[in-house]
């Protein structure tokens, strides 16, 4: 009982602690079977802290320190780029600074971008949108390539034409205007995604999962408008509901407007 001190109980609590969070992350991942996999071992490290008590088994709680360092550094080196979208959203780091738009500035933008996704969506053409209704941190932005162009639907539908150089990654718009294109997102690890999701519904969902962001994906398989916000991805998305949902994000009333293509 004599190891029994101050040292033993600081390992266990820092080894409490750590893993509380990793179970946090976990359920906002919705990675329930790794979830599991740290409960186990947790209870197993307890274990052996509690015979190390009683027992002097040094050794042995040597070893399970190594390895809960080890379940720790494994988890941040697989979840990387999630990690580093959530510190860079605790130090609330914005590019640039707030738009004076107006309300009618703001409708225009989201007639655009409606009509850009119904184009592409019939030419099955691939496009991720990211809608930024307040701040986007400049980490995001950097891996594309920086704009500050207004919000066209010409200008969106060329941006992800195949034989565009940036047309892989993703546009992010805030205001009315296209900050950069070509930008890498954190992709979910969230099993509850279709194993048929690709790469841009899941970078969609990755994004919106530690942000308010607003993401609008449309298949190149199949011209499906996908939403996706606060982690949850909604498909078969209609212009009327796109029009709605992206009226919402901005927070501004909806008017009557003429349809696309209306003489």
């Amino acid at each position: 009982m004599d190891y029994f001190g101050i040292n033993s109980v600081f390992d266990l609590i820092a080894v409490l602690a750590l893993m509380a969070l990793c179970f946090f992350f976990f359920f906002k991942k919705k990675s329930y079977r790794l979830m599991v996999i740290y409960i186990v071992f947790l209870l197993i490290y307890v274990g052996v802290f509690l015979l190390n008590v009683f027992y002097r088994m040094e050794l042995a709680f040597a070893i399970a320190n190594l390895l809960a360092v080890f379940a720790i550094v494994a988890l941040i080196v697989v979840y990387q780029a999630d990690f580093k979208t959530i510190f860079f959203n605790l130090t609330k780091k914005e590019k640039g600074q707030e738009m004076n738009v107006s309300d009618e500035e703001l409708r225009n933008a989201i007639d655009e971008v409606v009509k850009a996704c119904q184009n592409m969506s019939k030419a099955r053409v691939g496009a991720l949108i990211i809608i930024a209704p307040t701040k986007i941190s400049s980490h995001i932005l950097e891996t594309g390539v920086e704009l500050g162009a207004l919000v066209t639907a010409p200008l969106l539908e060329s941006i992800f034409n195949t034989k565009a150089p940036i047309h892989d990654g993703a546009v992010i718009i805030k205001g009315n205007r296209i900050l950069a294109a070509g930008c890498f997102l954190p992709l979910s690890q969230s099993q509850a995604l279709s194993k048929d999701m690709g790469t841009r519904h899941r970078a969609a969902v990755g994004i919106t999962e530690e942000t308010d962001m607003l993401a609008i994906v449309v298949s190149e398989e199949n011209g499906i408008i996908s939403i996706a916000q606060k982690g949850t991805l909604k498909r078969y998305i209609t212009p009327e509901r796109l029009t709605d949902g992206l009226h919402e994000i901005y927070g501004i009333i909806r008017t009557t407007r003429k349809r696309f293509g209306s003489n």
